[in-house]
């Protein structure tokens, strides 16, 4: 399988596994929550692509010093996924979308490094602020419908819960295009690929 392929069935899986959730949240609440979701997530993957190796994310392959959420592998083309799963009774939206684009971040590193033939990031929320403009301590890292990121822009913050790089800066362009999840419009997902850059 490609890379596009593999992709294609991440995309899909993620698709069915984002309306499972929006129809059914009350099992996808607690402290584990974003694991349960990866773990439909797995489970969507294997029933569409079953000669697809899985990895996470209840055990984790590690990349420096960090745990991959999910991996996915057929023969030798390997994608890592990152996600998010943030419900509106989360709080904490500042440093939240300060940890997406810390995952960007580290799945540039994981393709850049060639273990990983791309990188997927995923984030499905019933919380609007995400999909709206930022403010504050986090307006560089706004994750607002249509936000277009150009790479090497430097992105500031007094402070993040996360250990990483401040500012951060990122070296792919990405667009922020969230999708509805549900006919209500309360649900919505993001996918964002990494790509390897053209050296």
């Amino acid at each position: 399988m490609t890379a596009n392929e593999l992709i294609d069935v991440l995309l899909q899986s993620w698709r069915i596994t984002a309306r499972a959730v929006a129809e059914g949240p009350s099992e996808f609440h607690g402290r584990d929550k974003e694991t349960r979701v990866f773990r439909r997530l797995r489970q969507e993957i294997a029933s569409v692509a079953n000669d697809v190796a899985i990895v996470g994310p209840d055990s984790q392959l590690r990349f420096e010093r960090w745990g991959i959420d999910v991996v996915c592998a057929d023969g030798d083309c390997r994608v890592a996924i990152e996600g998010k799963y943030k419900i509106g009774s989360d709080g904490a939206i500042p440093d939240n979308r300060k940890a997406a684009f810390f995952d960007l971040f580290k799945l540039e590193r994981y393709v850049d490094d060639d273990p990983y033939a791309e990188g997927l990031f995923l984030w499905l929320t019933n919380e609007p602020a995400y999909r709206q403009r930022a403010s504050g301590d986090s307006a560089d890292f706004s994750t607002h419908e249509g936000r277009v990121y150009t790479a090497g822009t430097p992105l500031r913050a007094s402070r993040s819960r996360n250990q990483m790089p401040l500012p951060l800066v990122l070296n792919r362009l990405y667009k922020f295009d969230w999708q509805p999840v549900d006919a209500l419009g309360r649900w919505y997902s993001l996918a964002i690929r990494v790509r390897p850059n053209v050296r």
